[in-house]
């Protein structure tokens, strides 16, 4: 009898047809174990329907789109940028091209930079007066008359009479303070202002043009907006003119310098004969260090002139009477309180350096001043005899005599 066992009788039932047709139709028969006896292909996948194809590109496209917008709109709004940073530019590059034409042509000079030069001006003309005509020599009547009338040719308010002129020179402290003040009369009448630097032909033409524009001009103190601006616009073409001028001629060069020295040592020949007979020095010497004086004044103006603020040379009220004021006299002398002599004006600044606040003027330098008391003032007769004139010089015996304030 044959035994078989149970791993052969599978085998042999495995293998028949009828086997694996009931296996493969079996659902629960293990499907691995067929398929590990078969090759196998690749997996294959049924393309996408077209529908799904148009979905996504109209998808992608919308997405396309939507970044399109984006992107033009930041680029619209960059360009808008663009366009405000060029007009701010052009803008800015206009006010500093106006800003350059009308500031960066002149020279800023600070306050303490002007108090310092007019100091020294005023102290220099103080030791050139104490130098030159201190001393007591006398001088005849006829010599101090034609003194005093050429004085009056060219400063008709600088004195009043004859006869206060001549007590004023026979005595010398007196004497040099008229002096101090009849140099600074023809410095603020003859020099600052004139343009003397800029040579005969030149000066006649630019202080004429300077005069024509600034007869145009109201008050800017307590003007109105346009006024003030007016007051600066005409200030700033000054100096810019001044400085162009100075460039051109080369003022500030050693030819420049020459050339006011040359009219600086003229002018002082011409009004030092006036005082020469008050002095006692030399004619070479006095003329050569009034030169000096003069020289400095030009200097001086020039510098000014190439200012946007405004510097005035005040002599306060002018002519007449006038009361000792302590916030802008300063007192030589004695004690009073009528002002008789005016030894060197007031210096007020109208704007600062760089051109701003022009409604404002700040006093920079008090005014220097003789004084007597009120009750000494006399006022000389219009014709007077030689009693009149003995009368008068008893008056005047008992202290200072009222000396006409000038007004420039």
């Amino acid at each position: 009898m044959t035994s078989f066992t149970y791993d052969e009788t599978m085998k042999d039932n495995a293998n028949s047809p009828e086997h694996q047709n009931s296996a493969e139709s079996n659902p629960f028969f293990p499907r691995q174990q067929h398929v590990a006896h078969e090759t196998q292909d690749p997996a294959f996948e049924l393309p996408p329907r077209p529908e799904n194809i148009l979905e996504k590109l109209q998808t992608q496209l919308k997405e396309a789109e939507h970044r399109l917008n984006e992107e033009q709109q930041a680029k619209k709004e960059l360009g808008q940028e663009l366009g405000d940073i060029r007009t701010r530019w052009k803008e800015t590059v206009k006010e500093f091209n106006r800003f350059q034409a009308e500031s960066q042509t002149f020279v800023q000079l600070d306050d303490q930079e002007l108090i310092q030069k007019v100091s020294q001006l005023r102290f220099n003309i103080r030791n050139f007066v104490l130098q030159h005509f201190e001393s007591s020599q006398p001088t005849s009547p006829k010599d101090s008359r034609a003194c005093y009338h050429n004085i009056l040719r060219f400063y008709p308010n600088m004195l009043g009479s004859f006869e206060e002129f001549e007590y004023w020179m026979q005595i010398p402290p007196r004497r040099t303070m008229v002096v101090r003040a009849f140099l600074w009369a023809f410095l603020t009448r003859d020099i600052f202002g004139e343009f003397r630097w800029a040579g005969k032909d030149v000066a006649g033409a630019f202080y004429y043009m300077n005069k024509a524009l600034g007869s145009f001009l109201g008050d800017a103190t307590g003007g109105t907006p346009d006024e003030i601006q007016a007051q600066r616009k005409f200030h700033t073409w000054k100096a810019n003119t001044t400085t162009l001028v100075a460039e051109w001629m080369k003022l500030d060069e050693q030819e420049g310098r020459k050339e006011r020295e040359g009219f600086a040592i003229d002018k002082a020949k011409e009004i030092g004969r006036y005082l020469a007979t008050f002095s006692h020095s030399k004619d070479k010497e006095l003329f050569g260090d009034m030169s000096n004086i003069i020289a400095e004044a030009l200097d001086l103006d020039l510098l000014l002139s190439k200012q946007v603020a405004c510097v005035q040379w005040w002599y306060g009220a002018g002519e007449g009477t006038q009361r000792f004021d302590p916030e802008s006299m300063d007192l030589e002398g004695e004690v009073g309180d009528h002002v008789c002599l005016y030894l060197a004006p007031a210096v007020l600044k109208q704007g600062k350096s760089n051109g701003e606040s022009f409604d404002r003027t700040n006093l920079l330098l008090k005014m220097q001043v003789v004084c007597q008391p009120i009750e000494a003032v006399v006022q000389p007769e219009v014709d007077r005899g030689s009693d009149a004139r003995k009368s008068f010089r008893s008056q005047i015996s008992r202290g200072f005599r009222h000396v006409r304030a000038s007004q420039f």
